[in-house]
């Protein structure tokens, strides 16, 4: 999710530069913070972190098999 949303849900100010490739809970659902789709239209250099991201969640959530 990016910026807006998880500062929301975290109740945070920080960046998502400070926010993203770490974990959190929310009411016991996993999040991680990563760069929103608009800002991967509006810079390419951030789709290489973002997929890195993404793989890295991916991971994370298999541990969570129910």
């Amino acid at each position: 999710m990016g910026r807006t949303a998880v500062q929301s849900l975290l109740k945070t100010d920080q960046g998502i530069n400070k926010l993203r490739g770490k974990f959190f809970t929310v009411d016991g659902i996993p999040l991680m913070a990563t760069f929103h789709p608009s800002a991967l239209l509006r810079n390419a250099e951030l789709k290489a972190p973002a997929w890195e991201d993404l793989k890295t969640f991916a991971r994370e959530l298999s541990k969570y098999k129910e």
